[in-house]
Formats: structure tokens, sequence, C-alpha cells
């Protein structure tokens, strides 16, 4: 009786979880196309922080009108059935492993006869377990994260191959053009991303609170501090891997001229690392502009081609 509970607390909270993505998933959204490289309005003269003056592309609000203004208000949402779906796979799958985790060494506990481990070990056991946990929350999610960047992805060539909630679908759509590797594209990187942030903000935090300041009143604030420059460190692999799972697909997005054809995720990474492009979609205000990359064989600019919409979004906001 004690199990079922725990199993439908568990299943309630994940969906829960899941759900929590509505009010932010627009923004979500624009950060996918970026990350992908879509950039539809074109950039505008202005000056920084500091004073300098230098192009901007428009900011994410600016990105979001402008998809309104395409599809309207459902636009905004393209691919939010496979967010939640995923985001829910994630979180109950996270859960039931960090419980059983959890479990394993409480048994482990009481064959000890010393419980008292050393500080060090402790945190390494708890950033392990929670490594563990979400590695394994990415592997069984991916294939729903797949189906819904591509999702997203599709608005940028106006396509309806993948559906926002309809799973086989989807599954029929990678399967015919991929096979079973195409539902796991990108996962490689994301792991990386995943255990790389734990590790890092977990390091940064642990450090901080043992040799700098040691008050738990603020271990919220170190723990924010901590996650928020971990993933300022990472972020890069969160642009890999967001292409990796778009690229291979049938998609227009996925082709040249707005993608190149690539052959690995370290194929990605260093081309996005030679153009200096490994914090697309870092910022959502200020966003710096960056000159196309230029294809010398056909002479077209990659990634920033003008489509039908953008120009009469443009023609009418003049």
């Amino acid at each position: 009786m004690d199990k079922t509970k725990k199993k439908e607390a568990s299943v309630s909270s994940a969906l829960s979880a899941g759900l929590f993505q509505l009010p932010f998933y627009p923004m979500t959204y624009v950060k996918v196309l970026i990350q992908a490289g879509h950039e539809p309005l074109p950039p505008f003269r202005s000056r920084s922080l500091f004073g300098r003056e230098q192009f901007f592309y428009p900011n994410n609000f600016s990105y979001m009108r402008y998809i309104y203004s395409v599809e309207g208000l459902t636009g905004l949402y393209r691919g939010i059935g496979m967010k939640i779906i995923s985001h829910s796979v994630a979180t109950f799958v996270y859960d039931k492993v960090n419980l059983m985790l959890e479990e394993t060494e409480q048994i482990e506990q009481e064959e000890k006869k010393d419980k008292n481990d050393d500080k060090f070990i402790v945190f390494i056991k708890q950033s392990s377990k929670e490594i563990t946990a979400r590695c394994w929350g990415v592997v069984f999610s991916h294939p729903f994260h797949v189906m819904g960047l591509r999702c997203m992805a599709q608005f940028i060539g106006g396509e309806t191959a993948y559906s926002s909630w309809n799973i086989f679908h989807n599954i029929s759509e990678i399967y015919r053009s991929e096979g079973v590797l195409g539902f796991f594209s990108g996962l490689i990187p994301r792991l990386l991303f995943e255990a790389s942030t734990i590790a890092l903000t977990s390091s940064l935090a642990y450090l901080i609170k043992t040799y700098i300041y040691e008050d738990k009143d603020i271990d919220a604030l170190i723990d924010l501090f901590s996650s928020l420059i971990s993933n300022s460190i990472t972020y890069p692999l969160s642009v890999v891997s967001t292409i990796s799972c778009i690229s291979g697909s049938a998609l227009m997005a996925a082709r040249p001229p707005r993608m190149l054809l690539y052959s690995s995720w370290i194929d990605i990474f260093r081309n996005l690392y030679e153009n200096n492009e490994l914090k697309r979609g870092a910022s959502s205000f200020f966003r710096v502009y960056q000159p196309p990359n230029i294809l010398q064989a056909t002479g077209f600019s990659l990634g920033q081609v003008p489509t039908n919409r953008a120009q009469k979004y443009l023609s009418k906001s003049e």
C-alpha cells in the first residue's frame, strides 16, 4: 500500500514538473532556435554597456513577437507536448533512481560500524548520486527531447513533419529516416553537459563552503552562485547537444544553407569553436551580432538565409 502511494506521488510530482515548463516555454523555444543558428531578424547598430558602438541582434522578446506575428499564440508553444513529456519522464526516472540509491546507501551505513564519514567523502557520494540519477533521467527522456527540439526547429522551414503531441507519429518519422540511433542523436554531449554542470556546481559550492565562507545561512546563495558559474562554463555543450539533436534529420533547419552536414558532435563543437559561436543563445539581451559563416564552395551565408515570412514581417514593421 505504501509503495503504491509513493509511486503515485512520484508520477504526480513528475507531471507537475513537466507542466511547470508552460509559462517559460516561449523563451526556451526562442533559445533553441537561436542555438540552431536561426536569425530571421536583421541586426541593428547600438552601443554596449561600455559605450562601444557595435551591431546587435534583436532581443528574445522581439524574436517572440516575430514568431507570434507568423503563427499566432499557438506558434509560441510549438513542441510543448514533447517538452512536457520529456521533462516529466526525466523527473520520474530521476526520483526513482535517487530513491534506489538512497536505500542502498542506508543499507551500507547500517552495515558499517563507523557511520561518520569524512566531509569530503560525503561530498563525493552526494555528487556521484546526483550525477547518476540525473544521467539516467536524461537517457530515458532523450527520445522525447529529440522530438521536442525537432518540433521547434520546424519553424525555420515551416514544416509539419513532427507533432507536438503525437508520439507515435514522431517515432515513425525518426525510425523511417534514421533508424533507432536517431532517437539518441545528441545524447553524448547532453550527458556531458549534465554531468559536468553538476560536478562543477557541487565542487565549487564545496570549496566555498569549506575553505572560504562557512555560514549555513547563505548556503542557498552559494549554491545559486555556483550553479550560475558552472552553467556559463558548460553552456557550449548545451548548444552542441541541441544542434546534434536536430542534425541528421530531413528538416530544412538541418540542411545547407541553414546548417552544415556534420559527421559527429565533435565535428559540431569544432566548427562552432572555430567560428566563435559556442555561446549562441546564452544571452537574452545585448545579443552581439556574429558575421555569418560564408561557405567558400557555394557562396551562401550559413544559418542566416532570410525567409519569405521574415521579409513580410519586416515590410509590415516598416
